[in-house]
């Protein structure tokens, strides 16, 4: 595996997740059902969608947690205690452009968590140490007590840190994940792509072998895909660039976190005004977490629609260029029925690739297209493998 892949960002949400324990799906009386909701955009690479639409892409359970392609992605789980593992069926609104229903079926515990396209993928390649330098902040200059240093090796494919490590924060979305006794969609026997006009606004109806009563909700425009996050970095990442981006309606907070690399040194910087916020402040968020770490100014505002990252930040690594990902919060709720709970979670997402800026012209997209795309395509198949393993080790 080379070094670029190695110090993807995923991989080091894999070493802070690798610090904690997550407790098992708490068994209940109660039928449980989990809707993830997500938009991904990839500014500066038009067509990546349609590309994987062209080269037979197929979504599969865990996409909207680890979305690869722009698009929007849907995954539903169903824990149906009574009878776990029975196959469910969902009637859902005519705006999600899928049919009047959709078909909750056991997957094996592998297919749940991993997409087909790295299932037999290795583990992490051993090597270090890395020396790992972490800031946070917006701003002109980095706050006291900047940076954070440790460092960070990988040991029989696993994570080993030393040093100053801090802590990942635990969130919500680090409890829930798919497995045995669930039903899903989409699952091996419907792998159909969401629309990028689909709405989920409007009545479910989700019955199943088991259930006491049918659990049937309504879904409003507070649970649905969110619009596409258009971040820019605006100057060159060790001048102290300013990240500006667009207003996603029905977003309540934002976060960014970047990484950048240049031989055994990696650098991380995230918005957050509090340290220590990582990568998984990237994922799925509840109301409640996203109230109160606003507050605090972990995340930045709803209003917020720019932050410079401070420029010692990624100064010193000559040419290397930081991935940074960003997501708007929209979050995460549970709707009570008759047949049991309901949980929606929603955000949109967008990744800036190294690369990216030689994009900025029609020109130059045409001259460095090919390798801007393959350049986009191992980021993100490098960031679904770690995320990915991620899940499963916890």
């Amino acid at each position: 595996m080379s070094q670029a892949s190695l110090l993807s960002p995923s991989l080091l949400a894999l070493a802070g997740a690798a610090l904690f324990a997550g407790p098992a799906q708490a068994q209940s009386a109660q039928a449980e059902l989990h809707i993830d909701v997500v938009t991904h955009a990839m500014p500066g690479m038009p067509g990546m969608g349609a590309l994987g639409r062209m080269g037979g892409f197929q979504p599969s359970y865990g996409m909207a947690r680890h979305p690869g392609m722009p698009g929007r992605y849907l995954d539903v789980a169903l824990h149906n205690p009574r009878q776990p593992g029975t196959t469910a069926h969902q009637d859902v609104p005519k705006g999600l452009k899928l049919g009047e229903r959709i078909d909750l079926l056991a997957v094996a515990p592998a297919q749940a968590a991993v997409a087909p396209a790295t299932q037999n993928d290795p583990a992490p390649a051993d090597g270090g140490p890395y020396k790992v330098r972490y800031y946070w902040g917006c701003g002109d200059k980095a706050g006291a007590g900047q940076p954070l240093t440790y460092t960070l090796s990988f040991r029989n494919g696993k994570p080993v840190q030393a040093g100053k490590a801090p802590l990942p924060r635990r969130t919500t979305a680090m409890d829930f994940q798919a497995g045995e006794g669930q039903v899903l969609w989409p699952n091996p026997s419907s792998r159909k792509s969401v629309s990028d006009k689909a709405s989920l606004v409007g009545a479910h109806r989700v019955t199943a072998g088991g259930l006491a009563q049918p659990m049937q909700f309504e879904l409003a425009h507070a649970h649905d895909f969110l619009p596409a996050l258009a971040p820019r970095m605006d100057g060159k990442a060790a001048d102290g660039p300013i990240m500006r981006w667009n207003e996603v309606a029905g977003a309540r907070a934002y976060f960014i976190h970047a990484t950048a690399s240049e031989g055994d040194t990696i650098v991380l910087w995230s918005s957050a005004r509090d340290a220590y916020a990582g990568p998984e402040l990237l994922d799925f968020l509840t109301d409640a977490e996203i109230a109160g770490w606003t507050g605090q100014r972990t995340l930045l505002g709803a209003d917020a629609r720019e932050c410079r990252i401070p420029g010692e930040v990624f100064a010193g690594l000559g040419k290397a260029e930081p991935m940074v990902q960003i997501t708007a919060h929209g979050g995460g709720r549970s709707i009570a029925t008759t047949g049991g709970t309901v949980h929606v979670r929603n955000r949109s997402t967008a990744s800036l690739v190294p690369g990216m800026a030689a994009a900025g012209t029609e020109s130059a997209r045409e001259s460095t297209k090919e390798s801007i795309r393959d350049s986009a395509e191992d980021t993100v198949k490098d960031a679904a493998k770690g995320l990915l393993r991620g899940l499963l080790r916890r």
